[in-house]
């Protein structure tokens, strides 16, 4: 069974402003593996931005509408961000990519803690993290992804101006401060991902108002 089509769809949502830049997903799950328990994500207009625990996170989930069940929209672009940056040729050339994977996966356990008492986001973020597994141990089984509603949206060029923005120069510096965050707990070095990931948010907002 498909997780994803056990959550509720609101048929009144414009699922267009759920696209996800795939990479970009990732690199975010890796940031909230540095976050703490409670910190929950908002997807608006193309990005996810991070709510941390506190008095106005309620607040602001109430003011920008947002709500737990738009995990969902982490489903196509973490399939697609494994296919082409966990293949194996992309593998053989960057080894270190696995890090980045390894750490969106704690992050999906911070959003397992955070909705511990939800059984089925539990569920569906169990789901993520196999197949994120799926890629990271080179199994590749194509039956662990099925598509669902959102899917169409995530068409070939889109997907690939996406996928475009990310050069090899990019990947680097990410895969570096990743690499330093591993050894080291510096909130510093996790804000220095957050600016860097505010260039490409903009990117992507170019990128997917263009081509829709």
């Amino acid at each position: 069974m498909n997780l994803i089509t056990s959550i509720p769809d609101d048929t009144n949502i414009n699922l267009k402003i759920f696209i996800l830049d795939p990479l970009s997903v990732i690199v975010k799950l890796a940031i909230l593996s540095n976050k703490p328990v409670g910190t929950k994500l908002l997807i608006k207009e193309n990005i996810i931005y991070f709510q941390e625990p506190g008095p106005f996170q309620a607040i602001s989930r109430y003011i920008y509408k947002s709500n737990k069940t738009d995990i969902q929209f982490l489903y196509n672009p973490i399939n697609i961000a494994c296919l082409n940056f966990l293949s194996k040729e992309f593998i053989t050339k960057t080894p270190r990519i696995k890090n980045l994977f390894i750490c969106a996966q704690n992050g999906l356990k911070k959003l397992m803690e955070t909705y511990k008492n939800c059984s089925i986001i539990n569920l569906t973020l169990n789901y993520y993290y196999a197949l994120l597994t799926n890629h990271i141990e080179q199994q590749y089984n194509p039956n662990m992804f099925n598509k669902d509603s959102c899917s169409c949206y995530y068409t070939k060029e889109i997907s690939e101006s996406l996928n475009s923005q990310w050069t090899d120069e990019k990947i680097k510096v990410i895969l570096d401060i990743i690499t330093y965050l591993i050894k080291h707990n510096d909130p510093n070095n996790v804000k220095s991902l957050e600016t860097i990931m505010n260039s490409i948010d903009g990117n992507t907002i170019a990128i997917i108002s263009d081509k829709l």
